[in-house]
């Protein structure tokens, strides 16, 4: 018996062998991780918590925003510019009322209103009574950059509360007022470049302002402001544009064009400051798109420290990010840091705040830092933290807090950037700067920039919108074809034709058969049969 099952066994392996071998199966599966219903609370929380730093933690008796949670009642003045478009962005998430924002609002512009101010700007730092702080020798002194930082908060906020209550129509009284008593033409001194202090004590002016640097807003209102207090396009030429000493033609870090700024980009608050309100996408020049600048600024920074930046700093895709900030690690100073200035200390606002320019990039980060509760403090994310030593700064600054709270804003629904760009005075100052009417995008899709190291366009789907969103911009109106193919799969997931008008549109997508986290080709073809292909990853 045992012989027979022995040579039926045989038999059996014998005729097994003369066949086709199974073939294998491999079950492709979707990852998830950066699923809308994943990232939309992360999200959502922590750009609450950074948003309670301007309400809840903002002084009691101004209701400007500190300097620091660690300085006492010293109060900031570009800071509490931030402020008042985070607090619009509290208002319309509803983590307060429409009330309780005008009414913080106009708590803050009253004290503004009886704060010391030197030819109609104010100073960096206050105390509660209206005096202006001492900022290192600054004292009694008017900061030019400061106050244009606040002075886009107060006409954000002029063109937010319009309604006809006591109220809104106090704060926007108030902003015209403030607006019509700022002295711009007197900061430009001799008239070669804008000054960034006036030291009223000893009449002194001094710090010329030129490109490219955070600068770029207080010249565009300078620019507006009314006669006699504006700037002529001569002082912005020869000051912010150095004659175009500005451009740097033909000039790229891992194959990114960047043709303003330092070497390498600088720190990334250079990306942020001015952009809180001012829409990059409808802003070019004849030096730059500033789009594919802040773009290229943001994977330039993030490639140095993934590719360049010590092996002991412990940099990875979750945590990148070069900007000025507190030191995450004895001696704890602070620094404006970037890739020619990197100690190892990484500070959160850098790719948080450029949600809008890298948002797959700055989730994984944000995702990391949610994990993370050395990175964490109590209102959001530390100021800074270095890997290397597993230490961090827990302490916060308006100037970094801030930007969080706004660029996430201006990548969920371009709330702050949409108000801003509307007011008559910032479109003043963008046409006297020499801002082109249009950007001068070709077909295709021209806000895509391929990452250089993977040859891919990241995307995943918008959080809260829960679909794929791709721009394109068209020369000529028409049906437009888009073909998604899968290259594991090497099949078509997604066929759609839809309409398409000149200038810019936004392809919405998203289909069951699309493996999240692989590669796909992404195809556009026009109405007069043009093609366009894009190699995407989608999340």
């Amino acid at each position: 018996m045992k012989r027979e099952i022995l040579t039926l066994l045989f038999l059996i392996n014998l005729l097994a062998c003369g066949k086709d071998p199974i073939p294998t199966i491999v079950v492709q599966k979707n990852d998830d991780t950066y699923a809308p219903s994943k990232v939309q609370p992360v999200l959502e929380e922590w750009q609450h918590k950074t948003f309670n730093y301007f309400y809840d933690g903002a002084s009691s008796e101004t209701g400007l925003a500190l300097e620091g949670n660690d300085r006492g009642a010293v109060v900031t003045i570009g800071g509490t510019g931030f402020g008042l478009m985070a607090i619009i962005v509290g208002s319309e998430r509803g983590w307060i009322t429409r009330q309780q924002a005008a009414e913080r609002t106009l708590k803050i512009i009253r004290f503004l209103g009886k704060a010391e101010r030197f030819k109609g700007m104010w100073s960096h730092w206050y105390n509660p009574d209206g005096t202006a702080h001492p900022f290192g020798d600054q004292v009694k002194t008017g900061d030019v950059i400061e106050s244009a930082f606040l002075a886009a908060g107060l006409l954000t906020a002029s063109e937010y509360y319009t309604s006809n209550s006591a109220t809104e129509l106090e704060i926007r009284d108030s902003v015209r007022s403030f607006w019509n008593s700022m002295d711009w033409r007197f900061y430009a001194g001799s008239g070669n470049a804008m000054q960034w202090l006036w030291y009223s004590q000893s009449n002194r002016l001094t710090m010329d302002i030129k490109g490219w640097n955070e600068g770029w807003i207080a010249y565009i209102l300078a620019l507006a402001a009314p006669v006699p207090h504006n700037i002529s396009e001569d002082v912005y030429a020869r000051g912010w544009q150095s004659n175009g000493g500005i451009f740097h033609p033909n000039r790229s870090f891992y194959g990114y064009e960047l043709p303003l700024g330092e070497n390498k980009g600088g720190p990334m608050f250079f990306a942020h400051y001015s952009f809180l309100g001012l829409n990059p996408q409808m802003i070019e020049d004849k030096y730059a798109n500033y789009w594919k600048q802040n773009v290229a600024h943001t994977l330039i920074n993030r490639h140095y420290c993934l590719e360049e930046a010590p092996a002991s700093y412990k940099y990875d895709e979750r945590n990148w990010g070069l900007t000025a900030c507190y030191g995450g690690k004895p001696p704890w100073n602070y620094s404006a840091r970037s890739p020619l200035n990197d100690d190892g200390v990484i500070a959160p606002t850098a790719a948080l705040a450029s949600y809008p320019y890298t948002p797959f990039y700055s989730t994984q980060v944000l995702l990391n830092l949610a994990s993370m509760p050395i990175a964490q403090g109590s209102f959001g994310f530390a100021d800074a933290y270095c890997l290397s030593t597993n230490t961090s700064e827990k302490k916060h600054l308006a100037i970094d807090q801030g930007p969080i709270v706004v660029m996430m804003e201006n990548y969920r629904s371009g709330l702050i950037w949409n108000l801003m760009m509307k007011n008559e005075h910032v479109k003043q100052g963008l046409k006297l700067a020499g801002v082109k009417d249009k950007p001068s995008y070709k077909q295709g899709f021209h806000l895509a920039t391929i990452n250089t190291l993977t040859s891919e366009f990241d995307m995943m789907r918008h959080p809260d919108r829960k679909l794929f969103e791709l721009a394109y911009f068209l020369e000529s109106a028409g049906n437009v074809k888009f073909t998604v193919t899968s290259k594991v799969q090497n099949k078509i997931v997604l066929e759609k034709t839809v309409p398409g008008k000149v200038g810019e549109n936004v392809f919405e997508f998203d289909s069951q058969d699309i493996l999240k986290g692989k590669q796909h080709t992404l195809r556009m073809t026009t109405s007069d049969s043009k093609e366009y292909n894009l190699l995407t990853r989608l999340r």
